[in-house]
């Protein structure tokens, strides 16, 4: 078996093009690279340089090897780097929750800064809230409230929800100054929500009409990424964060039929369990998404 250390320093005198330098490189002596060299001739039978008096030039062969070799040691080379700075600095791990919408718009250029080990589960709320429950996952992130487990909460922001529409909409004249009306023509109307809660709709209607909805919705897409991206080319309402849709609303690719006179606000939690053996780092990753958040202004 060829010693691996043979071809590195094969490698060095081959990029160097002489003893001096690859015994430099290696912090080696000029000896001890000769010697390498010689036993690497001497194991495959072949001679890898002719010596002139300035430098050492490959033979064909000393070429052909170098080709074969280089790339590999390469790789070997990361793998070496990249093991022992994982055993001088040990990095916190977590599984951490949440929607595409919130990763896609918020986490994706962030996390990856993290100086941290970090899985990332997808879902909707209903899914991840289980998923927490049971220890599939440490972290919650950007999650509304909730009352169906005991789970601790620590407040993220308030983002705000935006009635929207296609364009292709039109809103019969002078029915808004008729509530009873108006709600009776919303809820004839074609509606995309993100779940069967209706929860956005829900504090829209209590907000806006100070009573609950009757509507029957004929999609339930649990992304409001995918709902607005549905509105640009069918016709229908949707209540969606602001934020989500603020690019598209800006171009005129989708609508905001009703101009509300008050905000309609609801608040995004991380949310954990409080027996976790993964406080620490749970503690870590809030901590860094604040540092990260802090410059960042949503409407």
């Amino acid at each position: 078996m060829i010693n691996l250390e043979w071809l590195r320093t094969f490698n060095s005198i081959y990029e160097c093009k002489n003893i001096t330098e690859a015994s430099k490189k290696l912090n080696m002596t000029q000896p001890g690279v000769s010697k390498h060299l010689s036993a690497l001739e001497s194991h495959i039978g072949k001679k890898l340089f002719e010596r002139t008096t300035r430098k050492l030039v490959p033979t064909e062969y000393g070429k052909f090897l170098y080709s074969q070799i280089n790339n590999p040691l390469q790789e070997l080379e990361r793998v070496e780097y990249y093991s022992s700075q994982r055993t001088k600095k040990q990095r916190s791990a977590i599984t951490i929750g949440c929607t595409t919408d919130f990763f896609k718009k918020e986490l994706i250029h962030q996390i990856y800064s993290f100086d941290m080990y970090i899985v990332t589960h997808f879902g909707n709320e209903k899914e991840l809230i289980e998923a927490l429950e049971m220890d599939k996952i440490q972290l919650l992130v950007g999650i509304k409230k909730h009352d169906i487990y005991d789970h601790q909460f620590t407040y993220i922001r308030n983002e705000e929800l935006e009635l929207i529409s296609s364009n292709t909409i039109t809103i019969p004249e002078n029915i808004e100054k008729n509530d009873e009306q108006f709600i009776k023509w919303l809820q004839k109307q074609t509606w995309f929500t993100y779940d069967n809660n209706q929860n956005d709709i829900k504090k829209y209607w209590d907000s806006r009409f100070n009573t609950n909805p009757r509507i029957v919705p004929r999609y339930i897409l649990p992304s409001y990424l995918d709902i607005i991206e549905t509105l640009k080319t069918n016709s229908g309402f949707s209540i969606v964060p602001k934020h989500l849709c603020e690019e598209e609303l800006n171009k005129n690719l989708i609508k905001t039929p009703i101009k509300s006179s008050k905000k309609i606000e609801q608040k995004l939690f991380y949310s954990f369990k409080l027996k976790n053996s993964n406080l620490k780092e749970i503690s870590l990753f809030i901590e860094k998404m604040k540092k990260t958040n802090a410059n960042t202004v949503y409407n």
